[in-house]
């Protein structure tokens, strides 16, 4: 990996990413779902190949104490960044180290777990070599590697447009400039082309749009670097398998090729062969520019469809929540589910799909286990005049199917190991202690769902003193001390309040349900 690649990342660092379908616990349960051994969690192994500042890595080592984490980046200024951090929240499980992928070797050891998320595109050939080697030479008999790349076919639109941001971009300079250069640009040249209802007029407008609410370092890192190669995944797979690994299945959307219309489905399945041509063909019907492929050694016990009755000893949690009202379990009327700040959703006639999705969410931010989510299910049918069928295996059966519908068309998440944020306001909350650490600096912190959220500016004060120490009265003292340092603005009807006893009246009755939503966000611990 060239040196200006770490300098790139050192100059224009990425932000705390953290990549809920890169997480031990989700590659676990696919390969549950799939019938085929994982590494168990408590103590596992993980290496990251490109982790940044630990942003996804960090996490992981805070949930599992008694694993292992290893992080490997080349920008020395990210890497130094993770190794603060680490030792700010006393993280001493996680090591962070900064080097070059080839230096990686046997002495390492073996992993169960190789994460590689947004590094394979962004560098050359020898060096994605080098990944596909590492997630086969260490890689543990059992383990399981995630690598994350951009896809031909949907790619090929997005690099038209880098092609013309970077010809843009040839003044260079700073990045900042660079990058306000090249978000721009798509729009403006949308708006004078000769032809805008044409294939290009419209590319150019979407990637405008895209654009507008993406963080700086995306845009740089995706469009102005040197190197980015996307790849038809029918090559990846082709290259993976010289090394020894095998497809086992992707950890976003895993359930893309059933949720196909039935010619689609049938055109894939007359054109391929074998399993790598049925993934490129459903790129090709997709138009997928991105994946999250899961890969494993080669000769293993062969990984099966997806099957229900695996279902049996994973956890259940969604994010998604009734779009307006309370959805109709007695009768087929639609019902919409969304999940908060996240556009899109899902909408279902089912009487049972809707309960489970009121279950779940009803339990949120924790996740239920079969007994429990049998239990919420059928109270919730009971009450609309419906019932599970009176066969406790029957029963569960349909509901271990309804589940992996729902799974596979990516609206819940299995565990095998739960996250455990806290349900409800304790005595004295204590929030989680990465999430606090990111406070101090950003609205944009890590919750224990492993999910990047967004926090108001009263919410971050209130997350700051969530130590587990206080009861509501003093994080009430603490934050009114802030407002009147100045450290936190109130405003009333428009404006900035500075009386002591106003500003301590105004705060009274609103740090409970700061606090209440932070729960919601899963941000306290459990």
């Amino acid at each position: 990996m060239a040196n200006d690649t770490g300098r790139s990342y050192d100059e224009v660092p990425y932000g705390e990413g953290c990549f809920r379908v890169s997480q031990p616990d989700h590659l676990a349960a696919l390969a549950a779902v799939h019938r085929i051994p994982a590494p168990p969690l408590e103590r596992c192994r993980v290496l990251e190949l490109g982790c940044g500042s630990g942003g996804n890595l960090l996490p992981m080592a805070l949930e599992l104490p008694e694993a292992t984490f290893v992080g490997v980046d080349l920008s020395e200024g990210q890497i130094a960044s993770a190794r603060e951090r680490a030792s700010a929240l006393g993280v001493r499980n996680a090591d962070f180290r900064a080097m070059d992928l080839a230096a990686i070797d046997a002495s390492f050891g073996t992993f169960d777990y190789v994460v590689c998320h947004g590094v394979y595109s962004w560098v050359p050939e020898a060096v994605q070599e080098r990944i596909l080697a590492i997630c086969s030479a260490n890689l543990s008999p059992d383990g399981l590697a995630y690598v994350s790349y951009n896809t031909f076919p949907g790619w090929h639109e997005r690099r038209m447009a880098r092609e013309l941001m970077l010809y843009h971009d040839r003044a260079g300079g700073p990045s900042a400039e660079r990058i306000a250069r090249a978000r721009s640009f798509p729009g403006e040249l949308a708006r004078v082309v000769l032809s805008p209802e044409s294939a290009y007029g419209r590319v150019l407008r979407a990637e405008a749009e895209a654009l507008k609410d993406e963080e700086d370092a995306y845009v740089f890192h995706e469009f102005l670097e040197d190197v980015n190669r996307p790849t038809y995944v029918h090559e990846l797979l082709t290259r993976a398998a010289r090394h020894g690994l095998e497809f086992v299945t992707e950890a976003g959307t895993p359930g893309l090729f059933a949720g196909l219309p039935a010619p689609s489905r049938e055109a894939v399945e007359r054109w391929a062969v074998d399993v790598i041509s049925r993934e490129q063909y459903l790129d090709f019907v997709c138009n997928r520019p991105f994946r999250k492929t899961v890969l494993r050694h080669a000769g293993g016990p062969p990984a099966g469809a997806p099957d229900p009755a695996a279902l049996a000893g994973l956890e259940v949690s969604s994010d998604l929540k009734p779009a307006t009202g309370s959805p109709v379990v007695a009768d087929e009327s639609p019902a919409r589910f969304t999940r908060p700040d996240v556009e899109g959703g899902a909408s279902t006639t089912s009487p049972l799909l809707k309960a489970i999705l009121l279950a779940l969410d009803a339990a949120r931010p924790r996740a239920l286990d079969p007994a429990a989510l049998h239990a919420g299910v059928a109270a919730r049918l009971a009450e609309a005049g419906r019932a599970l069928p009176a066969d406790r295996e029957e029963a569960e059966a349909q509901l271990r199917g309804a589940v992996l519908l729902l799974f596979l068309s990516d609206l819940v998440e299995l565990h095998v190991r739960a996250p455990r944020p806290a349900a409800g306001v304790s005595a004295r909350p204590l929030a989680s202690p990465l999430a606090r650490h990111q406070a101090s600096r950003s609205t944009r912190v890590t919750s224990l769902r492993r999910r990047v959220v967004e926090v108001g500016e009263l919410e971050r004060a209130v997350l700051l003193e969530l130590d587990g120490r206080r009861d509501l009265d003093g994080v009430l003292d603490r934050v009114t001390a802030r407002v009147l340092a100045g450290e936190v603005e109130l405003s009333l009807e428009g404006k900035t309040v500075h009386d002591p006893a106003v500003v301590r009246a105004a705060l009274a009755v609103e740090i409970e349900p700061a606090v209440r939503a932070l729960v919601e966000k899963a941000l306290l611990a459990g």
